[in-house]
């Protein structure tokens, strides 16, 4: 808690599918309460592991719902900004059926929104989509709703088809948060800004554009954190 004072930042927190029902609430509370305290905002990332929000299958369904809405309950508690979550669409499980996936994952959103307290954000991430097209029809289905878009550069680099701008363009509007690090474009290193090939330069341009998101760094190593927010201090700046 102290580090993350020092170093003046903010802190996004993973509920992982093996701890989640073990977590004591009163204990998430009271980080909340230290967190604001301290200053520290924080957001939440909910648990994605095996589970499929958008699935063929009832019972996986069932599951990952009662997951993610155990996160977004926690979250509430921390006091968190919003709750990101993985979307469950890949174009090998799901070719031929995306308006199964597309039904299913309405339901499920509307769900979880149930849940959260009025105006607390759920966050959806780009994950293996080739281009966005799932995502801004899924998002048509929330027009009044508090579904938002996190835009992960790292996942884009691995798996885009299309251009940032082919990305940003249409959901500027629903994008609350950036999840920033960098890859060469073979496996999701989670490289500091600058350090693979994601086109950080075309970002820049379109971020000027946004409305104040979410920074959020995902450095998977201390030995990189420092460096990580260096690099990110430098692009936002």
């Amino acid at each position: 808690m102290e580090r993350l004072v020092s170093l003046g930042i903010g802190v996004e927190v993973f509920f992982g599918n093996n701890i989640i029902d073990e977590i004591d609430p009163q204990g998430v509370k009271e980080l909340g309460r230290q967190f604001r305290e301290r200053g520290v905002r924080c957001t939440v990332h909910a648990p994605f592991m095996d589970l499929s929000p958008g699935g063929f299958d009832k019972k996986i369904v069932a599951i990952s719902r009662e997951r993610i809405k155990k996160a977004v309950e926690l979250a509430q508690y921390l006091g968190a900004l919003g709750a990101v979550c993985h979307p469950g669409f890949d174009k090998w499980r799901f070719q031929g059926s995306e308006q199964l996936w597309l039904d299913t994952s309405v339901e499920t959103w509307s769900e979880v929104l149930k849940e959260a307290d009025k105006g607390f954000p759920i966050m959806v991430e780009n994950i293996f989509e080739e281009e966005p097209s799932t995502l801004i029809t899924l998002f048509g289905h929330f027009k009044e709703k508090n579904l938002w878009f996190c835009f992960d550069t790292g996942h884009f680099n691995l798996f885009s088809k299309v251009s940032v701008e082919e990305w940003l363009l249409p959901l500027g509007g629903r994008l609350r948060e950036f999840h920033l690090h960098d890859n060469h474009g073979k496996s999701d290193e989670h490289l500091p800004i600058g350090a693979g090939t994601f086109p950080f330069r075309d970002l820049k341009q379109l971020i000027k554009q946004l409305n104040n998101p979410i920074f959020v760094l995902e450095p998977h190593g201390e030995s990189v954190l420092g460096e990580s927010i260096q690099s990110a201090k430098e692009f936002l700046s």
